[in-house]
């Protein structure tokens, strides 16, 4: 019996320091992988970060087919989302859905900055119910102006003038 146990710790020492050599030899191939990366070649020009603009989601304001947002808070906090991010030109989103009896319109606002310029587009989509929605139809608008009773899209192309409720 005591042979035996003699025997497994041989076997299992060894396995042991089997196991402690791959992983010395596998932290040295890491540290020269990271030192390689690390390195700089002579004459490399190290690039320029450029800031990149986070879209800001600002949420959805969704009518019900009476014509009334279904949430008044949610509706007011994301339209003044989106009117804050157009004054100051960030890019940003804003969902609006309106339903009536067998028809859905479904408008995504977008701001997005051309240089120094400022554009609104709504990507829009139409369908009548149970239809699925289709491939949406982007136009550009001409404004956005901020009122008591909403956010007034202007001039959207083949959609005219939109009013989404605050």
């Amino acid at each position: 019996m005591v042979h035996r146990l003699q025997r497994y710790w041989r076997q299992s020492h060894r396995t042991t320091q089997g196991v402690v050599a791959a992983m010395l030899l596998s932290c040295l191939l890491l540290m020269t992988t990271l030192a390689a990366c690390d390195s700089s070649v002579a004459g490399a020009q190290n690039p320029t970060p450029t800031q990149t603009l986070q879209v800001q989601q600002c949420g959805k304001v969704q009518m019900t087919p009476r014509g009334l947002p279904m949430n008044a808070a949610t509706a007011k906090q994301a339209a003044t989302c989106f009117w804050q991010a157009y004054q100051k030109c960030q890019p940003a989103t804003l969902g609006f859905t309106s339903p009536s009896i067998d028809t859905l319109a479904v408008h995504t606002f977008s701001i997005r900055r051309n240089g120094q310029s400022c554009s609104v587009t709504d990507a829009m989509q139409h369908t009548v119910v149970p239809a699925k929605l289709p491939t949406p139809k982007t136009y550009t608008c001409t404004g956005v102006a901020a009122k008591a009773d909403g956010l007034h899209f202007s001039g959207c192309g083949a959609e005219g003038d939109v009013v989404v409720p605050m």
